[in-house]
């Protein structure tokens, strides 16, 4: 079990193992690798893999609430996997995951979720049902999405869009409730859990809420959050594309309002879209993700970011943007398997807070 004195080592860790994609980058917590992870659950914990006196694995766990098919069940997600190169071939994963599975199998957690990025073979094996392992149900992909605020875009006057008050809250609650009925896998976002967020994320507050209303009735919402007080994405590389586009947005800076180019060895500067959902109004949301692109032309952010589900109806309007993405697969295990049989059968999204819970 990770200490609280092997942070200095699980942080070095992360600094050998850099994330590579369009943008490489170093993923690095604060300020401590388990702040966030605790502000969220107090019972998040990790495990660290050790060869003699240097950390070279680590993972993570963390629980929450959801509607499982209509049920209410305790879920635990895994994160956080990370080990050193010369590692990844050997037993080492194994030796470090076994014990995740046994604790979780020995908790009251009914179902594990994990995300591994698109086609990564190593980590997959784990769901395939070999070694002892139980067999996964793959749930589907997941679309990490970064839009950028280039052009001013038309919202429709008919939507007012304004933050919420303290008295907005019953509705949102009602409209969160209300959205989770047409997914399979819903986080739970009850009042309690809501306020917990309100009152102890760090830039996440109402004020960072944003609801679109129709005739008076709030039809979306989002909230903004940057991260950077809990965890960064600190540039190493960009591929070809990347490294020109930015190239193109330091020109075009001296002419309009453009992103905030991408600097190597520097903290990627992000917005995230979080706590999303709409009442049976895509063009209310889009109306809202429009309005957060007009607000962020020209600020200090790069990129404006939502992670869901590809199937999710909310990633469909946010994909009508100019962006990029990165996609990961969700696979999930039950202490049941009829309840994968189920599962299997319902092809609705997973929705719960990946941008939070990652």
């Amino acid at each position: 079990m990770a200490e609280e004195a092997d942070n200095d080592g699980i942080a070095a860790l992360a600094r050998r193992c850099p994330q590579e994609g369009m943008i490489t980058f170093l993923f690095n917590r604060g300020p401590r690798f388990n702040t966030i992870n605790r502000l969220l659950d107090p019972l998040a914990w990790h495990f660290v893999a050790v060869d003699q006196d240097r950390i070279v694995g680590v993972v993570g766990v963390i629980y929450f609430k959801a509607q499982v098919l209509g049920s209410t069940k305790k879920v635990a997600y895994i994160l956080d996997l990370l080990l050193d190169k010369q590692y990844r071939r050997g037993t080492t994963a194994f030796r470090l995951i076994k014990p995740v599975v046994e604790r979780l199998y020995e908790s009251d957690a009914e179902m594990v979720l994990v995300n591994f990025l698109k086609d990564n073979v190593h980590p997959l094996v784990f769901a395939k049902g070999r070694a002892g392992f139980p067999a996964a149900l793959n749930l589907g992909d997941n679309t990490f999405y970064s839009m950028l605020s280039l052009s001013k875009m038309r919202v429709e006057p008919a939507y007012q869009i304004d933050t919420p008050t303290e008295n907005d809250i019953p509705e949102l609650l009602e409209l969160y409730q209300s959205c989770s009925k047409s997914y399979r896998i819903a986080q739970v976002l009850d009042e309690t859990t809501l306020r917990h967020y309100l009152q102890n994320l760090q830039g996440l507050g109402l004020e960072n809420f944003l609801v679109a209303r129709h005739n008076g009735r709030i039809r979306a919402v989002t909230a903004l959050w940057d991260e950077i007080p809990y965890k960064c994405y600190e540039v190493q590389k960009l591929n070809f594309a990347i490294a020109s586009v930015t190239r193109l947005l330091k020109i075009m800076s001296y002419f309009m309002k453009v992103p905030q180019p991408i600097e190597l060895h520097q903290p990627l500067s992000q917005l995230s879209l979080v706590l999303s959902a709409h009442l049976d109004s895509p063009e209310a949301i889009e109306m809202l993700f429009r309005h957060v692109n007009n607000m962020n032309r020209g600020s200090k952010y790069t990129l404006i970011t939502h992670y869901g589900q590809v199937n999710d109806p909310i990633t469909k309007v946010i994909r009508k943007f100019r962006g990029m993405s990165v996609k990961s697969e969700m696979h999930a295990f039950a202490r049941h398997p009829e309840l994968l049989d189920q599962l299997a059968q319902v092809n609705s999204p997973v929705m719960f807070n990946l941008a939070l819970l990652q």
